[in-house]
């Protein structure tokens, strides 16, 4: 199979996320050998070392029905089969969200959730940890018939009445009614494709969504499974451009779920081939497809770098029959060229982010640990080398002079456990605004409050207030945090000013990537009580639905606030600690030095060797600690 430019970025991705857990994994190791690992750090790199095992690049789908979207998916993913793997011919539109994957750990398979859980409160997200409301269909790699005859479960529909589709919440205008009077829905409510494809073994998940209808009726789609998608990709018709229901799916769906801080989009001009025409030159078919190009653009308000004109068909076809000039032909290699670059690049860009953040600070710290130690020992060494023919009351003098030294970072540490219970209890006051108890009961109020009214007024309420109170919380926290940040500093001052610590600046927490969050959320709220879903699904269905995506995208927010405000609270005094049992330890060496000059030079001089091959040792970790730093740092 020819290695596309997609593959080889996903694999140059791979291995750079491969090269930097094992980094992380070494330094936690190093830590552990050289006793430096506290419980929260080691708890800190587990977690960052599972996310970073289980971190997946996800890429969605989104379209009206025949737009050739499912064609695409064959054409970039399955072309090596030499036949369409997905259901796309006519009349055969996927009917359930899809999310095609792979697992190392299971046997290929197709799962499906039926469609009678859309009456129950559980998220998608909470079924997929019990199998045994899933049907599972084993997917044979090495029968294509097989495996094309267990994919049309995607397209499978079934007849119910008025009664069962309100029940289920579908709002009726969305369904097809059938002759006896009966409304079609899906069999299936989504679907999980466990597939060993090596885009997939990179670790790259797609989402394929259906239309608008499927979008509108399952919300958790548009408020949840499309906000975590770190690209999204619009596919049109370049023979019709933007439509009417087009320009519904991207104002009510796509811009919804849209976060530019942490996603691309693009728009794909889907059946380009439907433009070619073998009475003109081809500068007469350019001209045409860039002109939709530019018309696109304009009624997205996107960048026409964003609009990518391709046709799925023929590069399938082309594809198959290995014919070189028709695949360029149908702008395919472009488009996985463009989606290498912004799929790729983003993602890797925010774990970069993340890991700068969440490991730079602490690689840092042990950094300045180790020079510390360094600098000290040079210290040292110049100290021992100026005894010499120190007469013995110098010596004890000097003794002195370092025991009262002692006795004052003693009280020093004494000063830290008190500032720090003082900063605890602070702390402690801070995260109880965001507990999970204090969280769950001001849902379930807002709950409550909006089951007792009957009419969509007060449900737009309850909505506003539930933001309302969680924008509040989170204010009362950054308004805390902000203090506590302070009286860190004037904490890390007095220590560097009366107890002559060598203190850098303390660690910061930055709340504006969670504050930028909730209001993204907020806005997708807003936007979500004034959609007409309010107006045409029952209102049972809208409460139910409002808190399986909303709420629980909020708590996911809070608690994420939550347990950074418990690290960083956990860490931000620590360096102090750090620094008084340096300084305590340098000073019983010192002391160590003068009582073995006292009594026997050739002691002495065993030191200065033993401290010689030390600074060459303290010199190779501070490089290696350097390296792991530019390595955390990097993104090659």
């Amino acid at each position: 199979m020819t290695i596309t430019a997609l593959q080889r970025k996903l694999d140059n991705y791979s291995n750079w996320r491969h090269d930097l857990l094992t980094e992380i994994e070494a330094y936690k190791s190093w830590l552990d050998e050289e006793s430096l690992l506290e419980g929260e750090e080691e708890l800190r790199i587990l977690e960052l070392i599972d996310s970073l095992k289980s971190d997946k690049i996800m890429l969605a789908l989104v379209a009206e029905f025949s737009r050739g979207k499912t064609e695409l998916i064959n054409s970039i993913f399955f072309a090596n089969y030499k036949k369409r793997l997905l259901p796309s011919s006519v009349g055969r539109t996927t009917m359930c969200p899809t999310e095609i994957l792979y697992n190392e750990k299971e046997v290929p398979y197709i799962q499906l959730l039926p469609i009678e859980t859309r009456k129950s409160s559980l998220t998608i997200d909470e079924y997929k940890e019990a199998a045994v409301n899933w049907s599972r269909i084993e997917l044979d790699t090495n029968s294509p018939e097989q495996m094309t005859e267990a994919l049309l479960q995607l397209v499978q529909t079934k007849e119910i009445s008025q009664q069962e589709a309100k029940e289920l919440g579908f709002p009726p205008h969305t369904l097809e009614l059938k002759e006896n009077n009966k409304l079609q829905v899906p069999v299936w409510r989504h679907a999980v494709i466990n597939y060993p494809h090596p885009l997939l073994k990179s670790g790259l998940v797609i989402l394929d969504t259906p239309g608008l209808n499927a979008l509108g009726t399952e919300p958790e789609l548009t408020l949840s499974m499309l906000p975590m998608a770190h690209t999204i990709m619009f596919i049109l018709a370049a023979d019709t451009g933007v439509t009417r229901s087009d320009m519904d799916i991207w104002r009510n769906h796509i811009t919804v779920a849209l976060n530019p801080r942490e996603q691309n989009v693009m728009a794909v001009l889907n059946k380009i081939d439907t433009m070619w025409d073998d009475l003109h030159d081809d500068s007469f078919t350019q001209a045409n497809i860039r002109r939709q190009i530019e018309e696109t653009s304009r009624i997205l308000d996107i960048d026409e770098d964003l609009v990518v004109p391709v046709s799925a068909q023929k590069g399938l076809i082309a594809k198959v029959k290995s014919d070189r000039l028709l695949l360029n032909r149908s702008g395919l290699p472009t488009l996985e060229d463009k989606l290498s670059v912004d799929l790729i690049d983003k993602k890797q860009s925010l774990i970069q982010k993340k890991i700068q953040r969440e490991l730079g600070v602490m690689v840092k710290s042990t950094k300045d640990i180790y020079l510390s130690r360094l600098n000290a020992l040079v210290k040292e060494r110049h100290e021992i080398l100026n005894l010499r023919g120190k007469s013995k009351t110098m010596l004890v003098t000097l003794s002195k002079q370092l025991h009262a030294q002692s006795r004052r970072l003693t009280l020093a540490m004494d000063d830290y456990h008190k500032t720090v219970r003082i900063m605890n209890d602070q702390a402690k006051r801070l995260r109880r605004q965001l507990s999970s108890k204090n969280i769950d009961f001001m849902i379930g109020a807002s709950r409550a409050a909006m089951q007792e009214t009957w009419n969509t007024f007060g449900l737009k309420k309850g909505m506003a207030d539930f933001f309302d109170q969680s924008e509040e919380r989170l204010s009362e926290v950054h308004k805390g945090a902000d203090k506590l940040a302070k009286l860190v500093d004037r904490i890390y001052k007095e220590f560097k000013n009366r107890h002559k610590l060598d203190m850098s600046a303390p660690p910061e927490f930055d709340m504006e990537p969670f504050i930028e969050d909730f209001m993204h959320l907020r806005q997708d709220g807003e936007q979500f009580r004034d959609s007409m879903m309010l107006v045409v699904t029952e209102q049972h269905f809208v409460i139910k639905r409002f808190f399986i995506t909303m709420a629980s995208r909020a708590r996911r927010i809070l608690d994420e606030t939550n347990y950074a405000l418990r690290a960083w609270s956990k860490a931000i005094l620590q360096p102090i600690s750090t620094q008084i049992e340096e300084h305590k330890e340098q000073i019983g060496r010192r002391l160590e030095n003068i009582e073995k000059l006292k009594s026997n030079h050739s002691n002495l001089e065993q030191r200065v060797a033993t401290i010689e091959k030390d600074i060459i040792e303290l010199r190779d970790k501070t490089m290696t600690l350097q390296r792991i730093l530019s390595r955390i740092q990097s993104t090659e």
